[in-house]
């Protein structure tokens, strides 16, 4: 059975484009050497780190508008792989003959990989929360234009929902710390592309995209963190959480209402 597309609610909002572009620019200074000057305890991390994680979030979660374009179909394809996992099972078939070839934890594996990957998932619903936010705005068009407009965005969220938000982007980079899973998630799902691509007429080339995004998204994480010792992963995944979290409590404390 084909995923049912969960597409994106905000991609064809007249103010998308201009929306991604200040998001983009926020997470540019948000780690900025300068604004990362506040964090001494996270100072041993290279500069190159940091640059490559923000390089990630810039190409996978929040690429420019004309990428993102191109990698909706792909991600809305994924989305419904991640909200409804029973579709993997479908692909796989027999869980027996998988944990035979995948070994014992194969259920474990498939069960952290989509988990990693809602992450993903939960990029695109928490933009879609502050495209709503900014609908709400009397000049929406100026106001994207005004000082600390990212800021003000944020500060409307719920804190229910950026902390989840934090948190999945966490769970996504957390993953990496163990190779060994890292590896056979990706082994796991280049084979649901292959019985895929076997059934082709079954699933569509938006259903098989989706699952290669997944495979790019996880492949290029684990660049990053490989080089990695356990402690300096550790460092970085406190790193990201904390600077995440304190751009939302000082956007709420300078501009939410009471």
């Amino acid at each position: 059975m084909k995923p049912k597309k969960e597409t994106s609610k905000v991609l064809n909002h007249p103010l998308f484009p201009a929306f991604i572009t200040l998001y983009q620019k926020s997470l540019v200074f948000r780690y900025s050497k300068d604004n990362l000057q506040q964090y001494p305890e996270f100072h041993s991390i290279p500069q190159s780190t940091i640059q490559e994680l923000l390089d990630f979030f810039l190409e996978y979660l929040y690429p420019d508008y004309e990428k993102r374009k191109k990698l909706d179909a792909a991600f809305d394809a994924l989305s419904g792989f991640v909200n409804h996992p029973s579709k993997i099972w479908g692909i796989l078939g027999n869980l027996a003959m998988s944990i035979f070839r995948f070994g014992k934890h194969f259920p474990m594996a498939l069960k952290a990989g989509l988990s990693a990957l809602h992450s993903y998932v939960t990029a695109h619903s928490f933009e879609e929360e502050l495209v709503l936010a900014l609908d709400a705005k009397e000049s929406p068009k100026e106001f994207l234009e005004s000082p600390d407009a990212m800021e003000k965005l944020i500060s409307s969220v719920e804190k229910s929902k950026a902390d989840a938000f934090r948190k999945d982007v966490g769970a996504l980079f957390g993953i990496f710390s163990d190779r060994e899973l890292v590896r056979k998630i990706i082994l796991i799902m280049e084979d649901i592309l292959v019985k895929m691509e076997s059934k082709s007429s079954v699933y569509t080339t938006d259903d098989k995209n989706g699952i290669s995004l997944g495979v790019s998204i996880l492949k290029e994480g684990r660049k990053i963190f490989d080089l990695m010792t356990k402690e300096e992963m550790s460092l970085v995944l406190q790193a990201i959480d904390k600077i995440e979290e304190n751009f939302y409590q000082s956007a709420c404390e300078r501009f939410r209402t009471k």
